[in-house]
């Protein structure tokens, strides 16, 4: 391990001072570069960095000293920071899908840079750089009369400095969950916290994660205390923003007796959607579904990759559309749809009513039950224990609850733990969840079951893909 230390340095060493003859060759082309810089306007085409990055992609990818060494570059720094955290996005940028921001805003001290945006009929990318400050909650994007868009998004924030550096750059996901005309320009508020210093007060903590709340719901983060916003213009260029490859396929599968329609796949950069149907004869709703892709090969494709796994429509609670890797740049010959787990919400399924009294809950799913009831502050606790089999899936209850005067309210707190077999009771390792009654003064609550039964298939159903003749 020292002599592969060593190594690395040697390399490092060598990589920082450049031989003479590559520092001639450098001499020269400044030289060049001066003379023809009046005619070129300091141009470059996005496309001729990007055509670089094809083989910078695969550098970074198989050769992790080379991405340590190359991050001190400031371009290409850049480019393994968009590339580091996604296969989606490395193939993307690698084929020149990527739309050049270049913007800057600094406020109260802290400096924003936004630099590259990856764009699709279903998602956004936003690569940027935070000198001084950090991230605080998702954005807001307007369209030009100022009016919120309206499309439901989920954000995911990831950190991408691959040399470890606190002020590395960064990512901003925004998955939507229903395709929308894309508008051609648009504004986007970023809202970030100033790193705290040792003498000032502590900065408020970024809020949770949202629920599922709609546009109705939304405050505004500006009026939370040592927020600072970021405001900026954004237009894009629709002529780089490539129209999903369609795959139909309409076939049926039968779970647990309800029949379920493999209608179609699509394929755009960023991501593969998945989208399926329901026979409106079913018994139950599907709230849930585990699989993988499976190529003629046999090879097995199960990363989801993106922040966004599954959505449902107005017209129905089913979890209908799901999200994976993308295959938009190298399409898998002989997919097979292979599912392994289901989860169901009977459609006559009714509410838990739980007596906050005697600790008593009725109408829970098999498997599950209540084991503590416990007042804190003016609130109260519910801790229930489920098989481990739901660890893989959302929470129990829905987001909204009722006291008995018919008054809702909604989960902000909620926490899941695993409990190992000699700490549960039971002898069986369970899935714990814990639920947040906040400012509750009421003896009974009655709950919305997010499910009523899990399958699992130890002989996967599967589907072929390939497409309808």
């Amino acid at each position: 391990m020292e002599n592969r230390t060593v190594e690395f340095q040697a390399m490092m060493n060598e990589l920082a001072s450049p031989p003479k003859q590559l520092e001639d060759s450098m001499q020269r082309a400044r030289r060049r570069a001066r003379r023809t810089r009046m005619l070129r306007r300091f141009s470059a085409p996005l496309g001729t960095v990007a055509s670089v990055a094809a083989c910078f992609v695969l550098m970074v990818n198989l050769f992790p000293t080379f991405a340590l060494a190359c991050s001190s570059v400031p371009v290409i720094r850049e480019l393994a920071a968009a590339v580091a955290f996604s296969p989606s996005l490395s193939a993307a940028v690698a084929h020149d899908y990527v739309q050049y921001i270049g913007q800057s805003q600094t406020v109260d001290g802290v400096k924003v840079d936004l630099g590259y945006a990856i764009v699709d009929q279903h998602q956004m990318v936003f690569v940027y750089s935070i000198d001084g400050g950090r991230f605080y909650t998702s954005p807001e994007l307007l369209d030009e009369n100022g009016d919120h868009i309206a499309a439901a998004y989920s954000t995911s924030n990831v950190k991408g400095d691959i040399s470890g550096q606190a002020n590395g750059m960064e990512s901003m996901i925004l998955s939507f969950s229903a395709p929308n005309e894309l508008p051609e320009r648009f504004t986007i508020n970023m809202y970030f916290l100033a790193e705290q210093q040792p003498e000032t007060p502590a900065m408020p903590a970024p809020p949770k994660a949202s629920l599922g709340e709609s546009i109705e719901d939304w405050t505004d983060p500006k009026n939370d205390p040592g927020v600072l916003c970021f405001t900026f213009d954004v237009a894009l260029d629709m002529n780089r923003i490539a129209q999903p490859i369609t795959v139909p396929v309409n076939r049926w599968m039968e779970l647990d007796g309800q029949r379920i329609q493999v209608e179609r796949l699509e394929y755009t950069p960023t991501r593969t959607i998945l989208y399926l149907g329901e026979d409106q004869a079913n018994t139950a709703w599907l709230k849930s579904l585990k699989f993988w892709f499976e190529d003629q090969s046999g090879r097995r494709y199960d990363d989801k990759d993106g922040s966004l796994v599954s959505s449902s429509t107005l017209e129905s609670p089913s979890q209908l559309t799901y999200y994976f890797q993308s295959f938009y740049y190298d399409p898998p010959k002989g997919l097979t749809l292979c599912v392994d787990k289901a989860e169901w919400l009977d459609k006559d399924a009714p509410h838990v009513v739980v007596d906050l009294t005697s600790g008593e809950a009725t109408g829970l799913p098999a498997g599950v039950e209540l084991v503590e009831v416990h007042p804190v502050g003016g609130g109260v606790e519910l801790t229930i224990l489920s098989p481990t089999l739901r660890e893989q899936f959302a929470q129990s209850f829905s987001h909204t609850y009722w006291d008995p005067e018919g008054g809702e309210h909604k989960w902000h707190q909620v926490s899941t733990i695993r409990v190992d077999a000699e700490d549960s009771g039971s002898g069986e390792a369970k899935h714990k969840e814990v639920f947040y009654l906040d400012n509750y003064s009421w003896d009974t609550v009655e709950l919305e079951l997010s499910y009523t039964s899990v399958a699992e298939y130890p002989e996967p159903v599967r589907v072929s893909l390939a497409a309808e003749r």
